[in-house]
Protein backbone atom coordinates (compact mmCIF):
# COMPACT_ATOMS: atom_id res chain seq x y z
CA UNK A 1 0.00 0.00 0.00
CA UNK A 2 2.94 2.40 0.83
CA UNK A 3 4.25 1.77 -2.85
CA UNK A 4 1.22 1.89 -4.02
CA UNK A 5 0.29 6.01 -2.85
CA UNK A 6 4.07 6.98 -3.52
CA UNK A 7 3.47 6.17 -7.23
CA UNK A 8 0.24 7.38 -6.84
CA UNK A 9 1.67 10.73 -5.45
CA UNK A 10 4.88 10.65 -7.95
CA UNK A 11 2.48 10.42 -10.62
CA UNK A 12 0.21 13.64 -9.44
CA UNK A 13 3.18 15.84 -9.28
CA UNK A 14 4.24 14.48 -12.86
CA UNK A 15 0.96 15.75 -14.28
CA UNK A 16 0.59 18.59 -15.76
CA UNK A 17 -2.17 21.05 -14.16
CA UNK A 18 -3.86 22.16 -17.10
CA UNK A 19 -4.50 19.00 -18.87
CA UNK A 20 -4.04 16.52 -16.05
CA UNK A 21 -1.95 14.40 -17.98
CA UNK A 22 1.82 13.70 -18.20
CA UNK A 23 3.52 17.02 -18.65
CA UNK A 24 5.11 17.18 -22.48
CA UNK A 25 7.62 19.39 -23.14
CA UNK A 26 7.29 21.13 -19.79
CA UNK A 27 8.20 24.65 -18.95
CA UNK A 28 8.92 26.05 -15.20
CA UNK A 29 6.95 29.44 -14.43
CA UNK A 30 8.70 32.36 -12.79
CA UNK A 31 6.56 31.27 -9.38
CA UNK A 32 7.83 27.62 -9.26
CA UNK A 33 5.12 26.01 -10.92
CA UNK A 34 5.46 23.62 -14.22
CA UNK A 35 2.98 22.70 -17.29
CA UNK A 36 3.09 21.59 -20.77
CA UNK A 37 4.52 23.92 -23.36
CA UNK A 38 1.21 23.05 -25.36
CA UNK A 39 -0.91 23.81 -22.22
CA UNK A 40 0.49 27.37 -21.24
CA UNK A 41 0.29 28.78 -25.27
CA UNK A 42 -3.27 27.85 -25.18
CA UNK A 43 -3.86 29.48 -21.84
CA UNK A 44 -1.46 32.74 -22.83
CA UNK A 45 -3.35 32.80 -26.53
CA UNK A 46 -4.65 36.80 -27.01
CA UNK A 47 -3.10 37.97 -23.54
CA UNK A 48 -1.02 40.77 -24.05
CA UNK A 49 -0.39 42.76 -21.13
CA UNK A 50 -1.18 40.15 -17.89
CA UNK A 51 -0.08 36.48 -18.01
CA UNK A 52 -1.18 34.69 -14.95
CA UNK A 53 0.03 31.49 -13.81
CA UNK A 54 -2.35 28.71 -14.05
CA UNK A 55 -2.21 27.16 -10.79
CA UNK A 56 -1.85 30.26 -8.80
CA UNK A 57 -2.33 33.19 -10.70
CA UNK A 58 0.83 34.74 -10.11
CA UNK A 59 1.79 37.95 -13.36
CA UNK A 60 3.99 36.16 -15.58
CA UNK A 61 6.55 39.47 -17.07
CA UNK A 62 8.11 36.79 -19.05
CA UNK A 63 5.91 35.36 -21.98
CA UNK A 64 7.99 32.69 -23.51
CA UNK A 65 9.55 30.56 -20.54
CA UNK A 66 12.46 28.21 -20.79
CA UNK A 67 11.74 24.29 -20.96
CA UNK A 68 12.99 22.12 -18.98
CA UNK A 69 14.54 19.64 -20.01
CA UNK A 70 15.66 18.06 -16.78
CA UNK A 71 11.79 17.74 -15.61
CA UNK A 72 11.18 16.25 -18.68
CA UNK A 73 13.83 13.48 -18.55
CA UNK A 74 12.21 12.87 -15.15
CA UNK A 75 8.58 12.78 -16.35
CA UNK A 76 9.85 9.87 -18.94
CA UNK A 77 11.49 8.09 -16.01
CA UNK A 78 7.98 7.92 -14.09
CA UNK A 79 6.33 6.72 -17.54
CA UNK A 80 8.46 4.00 -17.37
CA UNK A 81 7.81 3.18 -13.89
CA UNK A 82 4.57 3.75 -14.04
CA UNK A 83 4.34 1.51 -16.77
CA UNK A 84 5.58 -1.51 -15.40
CA UNK A 85 3.88 -0.79 -12.37
CA UNK A 86 0.92 -1.22 -14.64
CA UNK A 87 2.09 -4.74 -16.08
CA UNK A 88 2.07 -6.13 -12.52
CA UNK A 89 -1.40 -4.50 -11.59
CA UNK A 90 -3.24 -2.86 -14.59
CA UNK A 91 -6.48 -2.49 -12.18
CA UNK A 92 -4.93 -1.25 -8.93
CA UNK A 93 -3.00 1.52 -11.59
CA UNK A 94 -6.80 2.51 -13.54
CA UNK A 95 -8.47 2.83 -10.28
CA UNK A 96 -5.90 5.04 -8.87
CA UNK A 97 -5.89 7.05 -12.13
CA UNK A 98 -10.03 6.97 -11.49
CA UNK A 99 -9.63 8.17 -7.98
CA UNK A 100 -6.86 11.21 -9.24
CA UNK A 101 -9.28 12.25 -11.87
CA UNK A 102 -12.21 12.61 -9.94
CA UNK A 103 -10.33 14.22 -7.21
CA UNK A 104 -9.35 16.95 -9.91
CA UNK A 105 -12.70 17.51 -11.37
CA UNK A 106 -14.47 17.26 -7.58
CA UNK A 107 -17.72 15.17 -6.58
CA UNK A 108 -21.17 15.90 -6.63
CA UNK A 109 -22.30 16.89 -3.32
CA UNK A 110 -25.88 15.32 -3.86
CA UNK A 111 -24.64 11.89 -5.25
CA UNK A 112 -20.85 11.86 -4.34
CA UNK A 113 -19.85 11.19 -7.63
CA UNK A 114 -17.62 12.45 -10.14
CA UNK A 115 -18.17 15.53 -12.21
CA UNK A 116 -17.99 14.95 -15.37
CA UNK A 117 -20.39 16.91 -17.46
CA UNK A 118 -21.26 20.60 -18.09
CA UNK A 119 -25.23 22.12 -18.30
CA UNK A 120 -24.86 24.76 -21.30
CA UNK A 121 -28.40 25.83 -20.24
CA UNK A 122 -28.10 25.74 -16.47
CA UNK A 123 -24.39 26.60 -16.38
CA UNK A 124 -23.06 23.95 -13.99
CA UNK A 125 -21.32 21.23 -13.26
CA UNK A 126 -22.91 17.71 -13.43
CA UNK A 127 -22.24 14.03 -12.51
CA UNK A 128 -23.42 10.74 -14.49
CA UNK A 129 -26.50 10.54 -12.31
CA UNK A 130 -27.48 14.44 -12.05
CA UNK A 131 -27.33 14.48 -16.12
CA UNK A 132 -29.81 11.01 -16.54
CA UNK A 133 -32.73 13.13 -13.65
CA UNK A 134 -35.70 14.27 -15.81
CA UNK A 135 -34.18 17.90 -14.63
CA UNK A 136 -31.42 17.99 -17.84
CA UNK A 137 -32.13 15.69 -20.00
CA UNK A 138 -33.45 18.08 -22.32
CA UNK A 139 -30.31 19.96 -21.98
CA UNK A 140 -27.14 20.67 -23.79
CA UNK A 141 -24.84 17.87 -21.88
CA UNK A 142 -21.19 18.29 -23.06
CA UNK A 143 -18.00 16.86 -20.99
CA UNK A 144 -15.89 19.28 -18.98
CA UNK A 145 -12.99 19.62 -20.95
CA UNK A 146 -14.77 20.66 -24.25
CA UNK A 147 -17.34 22.90 -22.18
CA UNK A 148 -13.82 24.18 -20.78
CA UNK A 149 -12.20 24.78 -24.22
CA UNK A 150 -15.70 26.35 -25.34
CA UNK A 151 -15.97 28.62 -22.32
CA UNK A 152 -12.68 29.53 -22.66
CA UNK A 153 -12.56 30.75 -26.28
CA UNK A 154 -15.88 32.84 -25.06
CA UNK A 155 -14.33 34.38 -22.66
CA UNK A 156 -10.82 35.58 -24.57
CA UNK A 157 -13.24 36.89 -27.37
CA UNK A 158 -14.86 38.79 -24.64
CA UNK A 159 -11.35 40.61 -23.78
CA UNK A 160 -10.74 41.04 -27.42
CA UNK A 161 -14.23 42.99 -27.84
CA UNK A 162 -13.67 44.36 -24.65
CA UNK A 163 -9.92 46.00 -25.82
CA UNK A 164 -11.44 47.43 -28.86
CA UNK A 165 -14.32 49.09 -27.23
CA UNK A 166 -11.67 50.89 -24.39
CA UNK A 167 -9.63 51.63 -27.53
CA UNK A 168 -12.32 53.23 -28.84
CA UNK A 169 -13.13 55.06 -25.30
CA UNK A 170 -10.10 55.96 -25.54
CA UNK A 171 -10.17 57.74 -28.89
CA UNK A 172 -13.51 59.44 -28.27
CA UNK A 173 -11.97 60.56 -25.19
CA UNK A 174 -9.40 62.48 -26.97
CA UNK A 175 -11.51 63.68 -29.69
CA UNK A 176 -13.97 65.83 -26.99
CA UNK A 177 -10.45 67.12 -25.00
CA UNK A 178 -9.67 68.38 -28.19
CA UNK A 179 -13.47 69.94 -28.85
CA UNK A 180 -13.02 71.04 -25.89
CA UNK A 181 -9.75 72.86 -26.57
CA UNK A 182 -10.73 74.18 -29.49
CA UNK A 183 -14.27 75.52 -27.39
CA UNK A 184 -11.50 76.98 -24.86
CA UNK A 185 -9.79 78.76 -27.75
CA UNK A 186 -13.01 80.45 -28.95
CA UNK A 187 -14.07 81.36 -26.06
CA UNK A 188 -10.96 83.15 -25.29
CA UNK A 189 -10.76 84.98 -28.88
CA UNK A 190 -14.23 86.09 -27.96
CA UNK A 191 -13.54 87.61 -24.81
CA UNK A 192 -10.40 89.17 -26.41
CA UNK A 193 -12.89 90.53 -28.59
CA UNK A 194 -15.35 91.77 -26.00
CA UNK A 195 -12.37 93.27 -24.43
CA UNK A 196 -10.88 95.28 -27.12
CA UNK A 197 -14.35 96.58 -28.61
CA UNK A 198 -15.24 97.54 -24.75
CA UNK A 199 -11.98 99.55 -24.86
CA UNK A 200 -13.27 101.11 -28.28
CA UNK A 201 -15.86 102.34 -27.10
CA UNK A 202 -14.24 103.76 -23.74
CA UNK A 203 -11.75 105.92 -25.72
CA UNK A 204 -14.85 106.93 -27.55
CA UNK A 205 -16.87 107.92 -24.66
CA UNK A 206 -13.66 109.68 -23.31
CA UNK A 207 -13.31 111.76 -26.22
CA UNK A 208 -16.98 112.43 -26.48
CA UNK A 209 -16.80 113.62 -22.21
CA UNK A 210 -14.11 115.76 -22.80
CA UNK A 211 -16.00 117.33 -25.61
CA UNK A 212 -18.74 117.95 -23.62
CA UNK A 213 -17.07 118.92 -20.97
CA UNK A 214 -15.51 121.93 -22.80
CA UNK A 215 -18.81 122.61 -24.35
CA UNK A 216 -20.37 123.12 -20.80
CA UNK A 217 -17.66 125.28 -19.70
CA UNK A 218 -18.11 127.56 -22.67
CA UNK A 219 -21.88 127.75 -22.17
CA UNK A 220 -21.21 128.70 -18.04
CA UNK A 221 -19.02 131.56 -19.31
CA UNK A 222 -21.47 132.51 -21.59
CA UNK A 223 -23.64 132.48 -18.91
CA UNK A 224 -21.97 134.73 -16.16
CA UNK A 225 -21.39 137.25 -18.89
CA UNK A 226 -25.09 137.61 -20.15
CA UNK A 227 -26.02 137.80 -16.20
CA UNK A 228 -23.10 140.59 -15.52
CA UNK A 229 -24.69 142.67 -18.58
CA UNK A 230 -28.29 142.17 -17.57
CA UNK A 231 -27.43 143.19 -14.27
CA UNK A 232 -25.99 146.18 -15.04
CA UNK A 233 -28.83 147.29 -17.31
CA UNK A 234 -30.58 147.01 -14.59
CA UNK A 235 -28.99 148.38 -12.45
CA UNK A 236 -28.64 151.88 -14.08
CA UNK A 237 -32.24 151.66 -14.92
CA UNK A 238 -32.87 151.33 -10.97
CA UNK A 239 -30.46 154.34 -10.32
CA UNK A 240 -32.49 156.54 -12.67
CA UNK A 241 -36.10 155.94 -11.39
CA UNK A 242 -34.44 155.93 -7.61
CA UNK A 243 -33.22 158.83 -8.30
CA UNK A 244 -36.33 160.32 -9.98
CA UNK A 245 -38.79 159.21 -7.22
CA UNK A 246 -36.51 161.19 -4.63
CA UNK A 247 -36.88 164.06 -6.63
CA UNK A 248 -40.60 163.71 -6.38
CA UNK A 249 -40.99 162.81 -3.09
CA UNK A 250 -38.85 166.11 -1.92
CA UNK A 251 -41.41 168.22 -4.54
CA UNK A 252 -44.15 166.71 -2.62
CA UNK A 253 -43.12 168.45 0.97
CA UNK A 254 -42.66 171.66 -0.53
CA UNK A 255 -44.36 175.03 -0.37
CA UNK A 256 -47.65 175.46 -2.59
CA UNK A 257 -45.38 178.50 -4.49
CA UNK A 258 -42.42 176.02 -4.68
CA UNK A 259 -44.12 173.20 -5.87
CA UNK A 260 -45.83 175.42 -8.56
CA UNK A 261 -42.70 177.19 -9.76
CA UNK A 262 -40.79 173.06 -10.11
CA UNK A 263 -43.91 171.74 -11.47
CA UNK A 264 -43.01 172.32 -15.67
CA UNK A 265 -39.54 171.14 -14.84
CA UNK A 266 -40.65 167.55 -12.70
CA UNK A 267 -43.23 167.20 -15.59
CA UNK A 268 -40.57 167.43 -18.40
CA UNK A 269 -38.34 164.70 -15.96
CA UNK A 270 -41.42 162.69 -15.65
CA UNK A 271 -42.26 162.33 -19.25
CA UNK A 272 -38.54 161.96 -20.60
CA UNK A 273 -38.96 159.39 -18.05
CA UNK A 274 -41.66 157.07 -19.52
CA UNK A 275 -40.57 157.86 -23.27
CA UNK A 276 -37.45 155.62 -22.10
CA UNK A 277 -39.31 153.36 -20.79
CA UNK A 278 -38.15 149.40 -19.10
CA UNK A 279 -35.05 147.77 -21.24
CA UNK A 280 -35.97 144.75 -22.82
CA UNK A 281 -33.41 141.68 -21.14
CA UNK A 282 -32.64 139.28 -23.77
CA UNK A 283 -32.92 135.45 -22.03
CA UNK A 284 -30.22 132.75 -22.55
CA UNK A 285 -31.61 129.80 -23.73
CA UNK A 286 -29.21 126.79 -22.27
CA UNK A 287 -28.34 123.73 -24.65
CA UNK A 288 -28.80 120.37 -23.28
CA UNK A 289 -25.59 117.99 -24.30
CA UNK A 290 -25.39 114.19 -23.42
CA UNK A 291 -23.16 111.30 -24.36
CA UNK A 292 -24.22 109.03 -27.00
CA UNK A 293 -22.83 106.12 -28.79
CA UNK A 294 -21.13 106.40 -32.25
CA UNK A 295 -23.84 105.10 -35.30
CA UNK A 296 -21.93 102.71 -36.38
CA UNK A 297 -22.13 100.66 -33.53
CA UNK A 298 -25.93 100.12 -33.46
CA UNK A 299 -25.72 99.85 -37.12
CA UNK A 300 -23.21 97.74 -37.91
CA UNK A 301 -24.99 94.92 -35.36
CA UNK A 302 -27.93 95.55 -36.95
CA UNK A 303 -26.87 94.88 -40.47
CA UNK A 304 -25.05 91.98 -38.95
CA UNK A 305 -28.39 90.62 -37.62
CA UNK A 306 -30.54 91.18 -40.07
CA UNK A 307 -28.67 90.69 -43.54
CA UNK A 308 -25.75 88.55 -42.41
CA UNK A 309 -25.88 85.13 -45.29
CA UNK A 310 -24.00 82.07 -45.23
CA UNK A 311 -21.36 81.60 -47.55
CA UNK A 312 -19.05 78.82 -49.11
CA UNK A 313 -16.58 78.75 -51.38
CA UNK A 314 -16.77 77.70 -54.60
CA UNK A 315 -13.55 75.23 -55.28
CA UNK A 316 -14.43 74.75 -59.15
CA UNK A 317 -13.18 78.97 -59.51
CA UNK A 318 -10.58 78.42 -57.13
CA UNK A 319 -6.82 79.41 -58.68
CA UNK A 320 -4.11 76.38 -57.98
CA UNK A 321 -2.23 78.28 -55.39
CA UNK A 322 -5.10 78.36 -53.14
CA UNK A 323 -6.59 75.30 -51.15
CA UNK A 324 -10.28 75.01 -50.34
CA UNK A 325 -11.21 73.55 -46.88
CA UNK A 326 -14.28 73.04 -44.96
CA UNK A 327 -15.69 75.02 -47.79
CA UNK A 328 -15.31 78.01 -46.24
CA UNK A 329 -11.26 78.44 -45.43
CA UNK A 330 -8.88 79.32 -48.68
CA UNK A 331 -5.13 78.85 -47.95
CA UNK A 332 -2.65 80.67 -50.01
CA UNK A 333 0.14 78.32 -51.14
CA UNK A 334 2.59 79.52 -53.39
CA UNK A 335 3.96 76.27 -54.44
CA UNK A 336 0.25 75.42 -56.33
CA UNK A 337 -2.24 73.33 -53.62
CA UNK A 338 -4.50 72.20 -55.91
CA UNK A 339 -5.53 70.29 -59.53
CA UNK A 340 -4.33 71.98 -62.85
CA UNK A 341 -6.40 74.40 -64.21
CA UNK A 342 -6.85 72.75 -67.40
CA UNK A 343 -9.35 70.12 -65.26
CA UNK A 344 -11.40 72.91 -63.69
CA UNK A 345 -12.19 75.02 -66.80
CA UNK A 346 -14.13 77.82 -64.33
CA UNK A 347 -10.66 77.85 -62.00
CA UNK A 348 -9.14 81.44 -62.15
CA UNK A 349 -5.98 81.03 -63.84
CA UNK A 350 -4.70 84.58 -64.08
CA UNK A 351 -4.84 85.91 -60.44
CA UNK A 352 -4.91 84.04 -57.10
CA UNK A 353 -8.81 84.36 -56.54
CA UNK A 354 -12.32 82.25 -55.73
CA UNK A 355 -15.62 83.29 -55.61
CA UNK A 356 -18.19 82.36 -53.57
CA UNK A 357 -20.74 79.65 -54.36
CA UNK A 358 -23.70 81.51 -53.35
CA UNK A 359 -24.95 84.75 -55.78
CA UNK A 360 -27.03 87.69 -55.63
CA UNK A 361 -29.47 89.43 -57.76
CA UNK A 362 -31.72 91.82 -55.55
CA UNK A 363 -31.92 92.59 -51.69
CA UNK A 364 -29.17 93.58 -49.32
CA UNK A 365 -26.65 90.95 -47.78
CA UNK A 366 -24.34 91.17 -45.26
CA UNK A 367 -21.14 88.60 -44.69
CA UNK A 368 -17.97 88.46 -42.88
CA UNK A 369 -14.46 87.72 -43.70
CA UNK A 370 -11.89 86.57 -41.37
CA UNK A 371 -7.97 87.11 -42.55
CA UNK A 372 -5.32 85.52 -40.63
CA UNK A 373 -1.52 85.88 -41.12
CA UNK A 374 0.08 88.91 -43.03
CA UNK A 375 -1.08 89.44 -46.35
CA UNK A 376 -3.10 91.67 -48.82
CA UNK A 377 -6.25 90.52 -49.57
CA UNK A 378 -9.17 91.96 -52.02
CA UNK A 379 -12.62 91.34 -51.33
CA UNK A 380 -15.71 92.54 -52.84
CA UNK A 381 -18.44 91.00 -55.69
CA UNK A 382 -17.80 90.44 -59.50
CA UNK A 383 -20.26 89.37 -62.26
CA UNK A 384 -20.23 85.95 -63.33
CA UNK A 385 -18.83 86.85 -66.89
CA UNK A 386 -15.75 88.85 -64.86
CA UNK A 387 -12.45 87.75 -67.09
CA UNK A 388 -10.78 84.90 -65.21
CA UNK A 389 -8.18 84.05 -67.63
CA UNK A 390 -6.64 87.32 -68.67
CA UNK A 391 -5.21 90.18 -66.31
CA UNK A 392 -8.27 92.08 -66.72
CA UNK A 393 -8.25 95.36 -64.21
CA UNK A 394 -10.26 94.90 -60.84
CA UNK A 395 -12.70 97.80 -62.00
CA UNK A 396 -16.26 98.14 -62.19
CA UNK A 397 -16.11 98.38 -65.79
CA UNK A 398 -14.64 95.27 -66.23
CA UNK A 399 -17.47 94.25 -64.05
CA UNK A 400 -15.74 93.75 -60.49
CA UNK A 401 -16.33 95.92 -57.19
CA UNK A 402 -13.63 95.16 -54.83
CA UNK A 403 -11.63 96.83 -52.09
CA UNK A 404 -7.89 95.57 -51.17
CA UNK A 405 -7.87 95.39 -46.72
CA UNK A 406 -3.78 94.61 -45.60
CA UNK A 407 -3.11 92.72 -42.17
CA UNK A 408 0.31 94.13 -41.50
CA UNK A 409 2.64 94.52 -38.96
CA UNK A 410 1.11 97.47 -37.53
CA UNK A 411 -0.96 95.44 -35.37
CA UNK A 412 -0.37 94.96 -32.08
CA UNK A 413 2.85 92.54 -30.99
CA UNK A 414 1.12 88.47 -31.13
CA UNK A 415 2.75 85.75 -28.84
CA UNK A 416 5.18 83.62 -31.11
CA UNK A 417 3.55 81.46 -32.92
CA UNK A 418 -0.32 83.41 -32.98
CA UNK A 419 -0.59 84.87 -36.50
CA UNK A 420 -2.35 88.21 -36.85
CA UNK A 421 -6.18 87.99 -37.18
CA UNK A 422 -8.80 90.71 -38.69
CA UNK A 423 -12.23 90.64 -39.65
CA UNK A 424 -13.59 92.40 -42.21
CA UNK A 425 -17.75 93.30 -42.61
CA UNK A 426 -18.80 93.12 -46.41
CA UNK A 427 -22.54 94.64 -46.75
CA UNK A 428 -24.18 94.65 -50.18
CA UNK A 429 -27.47 96.98 -51.67
CA UNK A 430 -28.19 95.56 -54.78
CA UNK A 431 -31.07 97.79 -55.21
CA UNK A 432 -29.46 100.90 -54.35
CA UNK A 433 -26.37 99.98 -56.45
CA UNK A 434 -24.03 100.04 -53.55
CA UNK A 435 -21.23 98.07 -51.84
CA UNK A 436 -19.73 98.90 -48.59
CA UNK A 437 -16.81 97.44 -46.27
CA UNK A 438 -16.20 97.59 -42.75
CA UNK A 439 -13.52 96.64 -39.90
CA UNK A 440 -15.28 94.97 -37.50
CA UNK A 441 -12.62 94.72 -34.91
CA UNK A 442 -12.75 98.39 -34.79
CA UNK A 443 -16.38 99.16 -35.73
CA UNK A 444 -15.08 101.73 -38.63
CA UNK A 445 -16.52 102.08 -41.89
CA UNK A 446 -13.80 101.64 -44.62
CA UNK A 447 -15.12 102.24 -48.14
CA UNK A 448 -18.15 102.39 -49.88
CA UNK A 449 -18.64 101.24 -54.00
CA UNK A 450 -21.10 102.84 -56.18
CA UNK A 451 -22.60 101.18 -59.13
CA UNK A 452 -25.89 99.87 -61.61
CA UNK A 453 -25.89 96.24 -61.05
CA UNK A 454 -28.22 94.48 -63.47
CA UNK A 455 -26.45 91.00 -63.63
CA UNK A 456 -25.86 88.17 -60.90
CA UNK A 457 -23.51 89.30 -58.40
CA UNK A 458 -20.88 86.72 -56.80
CA UNK A 459 -18.79 87.56 -53.87
CA UNK A 460 -15.10 87.86 -54.64
CA UNK A 461 -12.09 86.85 -52.84
CA UNK A 462 -8.52 88.01 -54.32
CA UNK A 463 -4.78 87.42 -52.07
CA UNK A 464 -3.04 90.65 -53.58
CA UNK A 465 0.55 91.03 -54.35
CA UNK A 466 2.75 94.40 -53.53
CA UNK A 467 4.94 95.56 -55.83
CA UNK A 468 5.94 98.14 -54.53
CA UNK A 469 7.85 96.59 -51.69
CA UNK A 470 9.87 93.71 -52.83
CA UNK A 471 11.00 93.07 -48.91
CA UNK A 472 7.70 92.88 -47.71
CA UNK A 473 6.96 89.91 -50.16
CA UNK A 474 10.25 88.25 -49.70
CA UNK A 475 9.06 88.60 -45.66
CA UNK A 476 5.60 87.15 -46.36
CA UNK A 477 7.15 83.97 -47.88
CA UNK A 478 8.83 83.09 -44.68
CA UNK A 479 5.70 83.48 -42.66
CA UNK A 480 3.17 81.33 -42.16
CA UNK A 481 0.53 80.75 -44.51
CA UNK A 482 -2.14 83.58 -44.86
CA UNK A 483 -5.74 81.90 -44.36
CA UNK A 484 -9.06 83.69 -45.42
CA UNK A 485 -11.86 82.38 -43.68
CA UNK A 486 -15.74 83.24 -44.10
CA UNK A 487 -17.71 83.36 -41.27
CA UNK A 488 -20.44 80.61 -41.15
CA UNK A 489 -23.16 82.02 -38.87
CA UNK A 490 -26.06 81.96 -40.55
CA UNK A 491 -29.07 84.04 -40.30
CA UNK A 492 -32.10 84.75 -42.61
CA UNK A 493 -32.42 88.35 -44.32
CA UNK A 494 -35.59 89.87 -42.88
CA UNK A 495 -37.38 92.27 -44.78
Amino acid sequence: MALAASLAELRAEACCPVCHDFLQEPVTLECGHNCCGSCLQQRWEHLQDILPCPVCLHPCTDGHPQKNTQLGDLIDLVQQILCMRKKNSEKEENEEEVEEEEEGRGRCERHQQALSLFCEDDLELLCGQCAASPDHQAHDLTPIAEAAAHHRTNLKNCLWHLGERLEEAVRALERKDAEFTELKGQLKLQKQNVTQEGSHLMQYLRKQDRSIGKKLVHQKSGIYRHMLLTKQQLSRVACTWKELLTVLQKACLQADAHLLQDAAALQLAWRQRQRLGFPEVPSWKHKEESLSLPPNYIGLDNMRAKFQVHLILDPETAHPDLLISHQTTASYCQEGAQTSPGMRPRAFTSRVAVLGALGFRGGRHFWQVEIRGLGVWCLGVCTEAFSRDTRAAQTPRNGCWQVPVTVSLSLPRLPRGKAAVACFGVFLDYELGEISFYNMSKKTHLHTLTGTFTERLVPYFSHGHSQKNPQLIDLLQSLPSKRLKVAEKVEEEKE
